[in-house]
């Protein structure tokens, strides 16, 4: 924990000192920096839930036929997964990747060789109308964006089935209570991040109608 958050220190230092000086600033650029990086993951990982929702019909058809024949059943559905070039758990990597980043930054923030950083230098840690961003937004503005940017997120993911739909409504809710103690800091880099996701991955899905119509992926 401690390794993560004093190398997040020496990014935001050097984001702080490239882009305009200001610590907000240098989180939204990190977020930038890592989005970017990832990018090639995401790519893959849209392409994935794509696929994985081309095949639901193949899938419901499959536990239909073989609900009383388990291990067949699963041995079909392992058999059409290898035939369609999906990889069920392709969709979550970059989110995974992501969260050792939001945690060293939350660590970063919180920490004493950070606010002992900022007290030597007297740098303000403000940005737009917070007073200190490494505590919660005091007019609730960010976690709120944190929702909607969540809610576009999501919209911006290949059409899936009603269960998740109903997550569609209910994850940006959940995330924007859980996100109200953050710091500000770290509600900014949830931002950003959602809505870089979420550009990413509107383009990914214009940018590919053959490849997401088609029945041969």
């Amino acid at each position: 924990m401690n390794f993560l958050s004093k190398m997040m220190l020496d990014i935001l230092q050097f984001f702080y000192a490239i882009g305009g000086h200001n610590y907000g600033l240098a989180i939204i650029w990190l977020t930038i920096a890592v989005n970017m990086a990832l990018y090639p993951l995401t790519l893959s990982s849209v392409k994935q839930m794509a696929a994985m929702n081309r095949i639901q019909p193949k899938l419901k058809k499959l536990q239909e036929k073989l609900k009383d024949k388990p291990q067949e059943m699963q041995k079909e559905i392992m058999d059409l997964y290898k035939s369609e070039g999906v990889n069920p758990l392709g969709g979550c990597l970059p989110v995974l990747l992501k969260i050792p980043f939001f945690l060293a930054l939350f660590w970063a923030l919180y920490s004493k060789e950070f606010t002992a950083l900022i007290t030597a230098t007297g740098e303000n840690i403000g940005f737009l109308w917070l007073a200190d961003i490494t505590k919660p937004d005091p007019l609730k503005i960010l976690p709120v964006l944190i929702g909607l940017t969540t809610y576009l997120m999501q919209k911006s993911m290949p059409a899936t089935g009603d269960q998740a739909k109903l997550m569609m409504w209910m994850m940006p809710l959940f995330i924007m209570f859980i996100s109200f103690n953050f710091p500000a800091g770290v509600q900014i880099y949830w931002i950003v991040s959602n809505g870089i996701g979420a550009i990413q991955q509107f383009y990914i899905m214009r940018g590919s109608p053959k490849e997401e119509k088609g029945d041969n992926l």
